[in-house]
């Protein structure tokens, strides 16, 4: 079994770039075969990466739901899905991208999704590393679409709101149980050190179980590069935000 990354976190902190600095240092270790799984409805992990965006999951889950029994060619139902999923991967020279794409629509999913989980663990296997895209929330890792998660990286902005929301979603985490083996809080956007930041920051952070393990400076290469519309993934290896999750990927052992 390879090693499974999943970043998670409240909306708008910058979750989907984290994502993709991430998987821009993977690829620059070497670290392959490499997936990468955007599991945010309101897909666009593509759009950083820089690559086509395939055939969603969503869609492969909602055509053989319509289809019923009337599966093609005489294969069974998760023969037919694995088939469909398989197709719907945008390969590339550095990674593999699979779309999870919208949620449930109305109707019965439940034989898909138990399927669909079938399948997903099956694909993710053949992986030395797979890195997902969460939704706002943990909305995926609940319905369990992941089975098992080896480093969660827990994603907020400095805003004392956003870390109460981030207190949260560490309830959530804590209910899931031994399925999330490491969990890693880490603040994105800040200037300076935890120490340096308004009072009411530094209340919700000693309120939080976990300390921050990592800093992600607010960087703005990345901030040109989204204006621009380029791939996150052709920023700089010296830009500051790229060093910081460098720096985390080490510290906890990716690199080793």
């Amino acid at each position: 079994m390879g090693t499974t990354l999943a970043v998670a976190g409240k909306g708008g902190v910058g979750k989907t770039s984290i994502t993709a600095l991430l998987l821009k240092a993977l690829m620059e270790a070497g670290k392959k075969p490499l997936l990468a799984i955007d599991a945010d409805s309101n897909s666009n992990l593509h759009e950083v990466l820089g690559i086509r965006q395939p055939r969603s999951v969503g869609c492969v889950r909602e055509d053989t739901r319509k289809l019923g029994d009337n599966i093609p060619g005489g294969m069974t139902r998760d023969r037919f899905m694995e088939y469909q999923i398989q197709a719907s991967l945008e390969e590339t020279k550095t990674l593999d991208f699979l779309s999870m794409g919208r949620p449930e629509g109305p109707g019965c999913y439940c034989m898909a999704n138990n399927i669909l989980r079938e399948v997903i663990s099956k694909l993710t296997s053949n992986y030395s590393f797979v890195v997902i895209d969460n939704e706002a929330g943990l909305e995926h890792l609940s319905r369990r679409t992941e089975e098992e998660v080896d480093h969660l990286f827990i994603i907020s902005d400095p805003a004392p709101r956003s870390l109460r929301t981030i207190g949260r979603i560490l309830e959530l985490i804590d209910e899931l149980g031994g399925r999330i083996h490491n969990k890693h809080l880490i603040l994105s956007r800040v200037q300076g050190a935890v120490e340096d930041m308004p009072e009411g920051t530094r209340k919700e952070i000693n309120r939080l179980p976990y300390a921050p393990e990592g800093l992600i400076p607010y960087d703005e290469t990345l901030v040109e590069l989204d204006l621009q519309g380029k791939p996150l993934v052709e920023i700089s290896s010296e830009a500051p935000s790229y060093v910081a999750v460098k720096e985390i990927l080490q510290k906890i052992g990716i690199f080793n």
